[in-house]
């Protein structure tokens, strides 16, 4: 759902279908993806995670047949794309594998957890051509 902002196309089912295959531990679940701006995602991020100011991607982890939400914000994603010297696609992509493995329980509070998030999310966006973006910078 585009909440807000001018969007261009994207399609996320190839990635959450590529970070599925990429997981032993993947469920099958509806999940929804909220296509939003700044303004809207900082409010998210004041209101439930007490941080006033943006973020490129937000999670919201559901019980059950409902896997929850993730809400990507259009000025970050493309700003950080521009900033990192990549494609807005391939950005994108990651944010959605990284707020997907939000959903599944997996976190970046230490550096062993973070590791092994990181490995899952480089091993999803390898079956999909696009290249280790912590090869690039770090900053998720």
């Amino acid at each position: 759902m585009v909440q807000a902002g001018d969007w261009p196309e994207l399609d996320p089912a190839p990635t959450i279908q590529a970070a599925q295959n990429a997981l032993p531990e993947a469920r099958q679940g509806e999940l929804s993806i909220v296509l939003t701006d700044d303004a809207h995602i900082q409010a998210l991020n004041r209101d439930y995670r007490n941080k006033d100011k943006p973020t490129n991607v937000l999670s919201f982890p559901q019980d059950g047949l409902l896997l929850g939400d993730i809400i990507l914000a259009l000025e970050t994603v493309q700003r950080e794309a521009t900033d990192k010297g990549v494609s807005f696609g391939d950005h994108a992509a990651h944010l959605l594998i990284h707020g997907y493995l939000h959903l599944l329980g997996y976190d970046h509070q230490n550096d062993k957890d973070a590791l092994q998030m990181e490995a899952l999310e480089i091993k999803a966006l390898a079956s999909l051509n696009i290249d280790n973006p912590y090869e690039i910078d770090d900053d998720i």
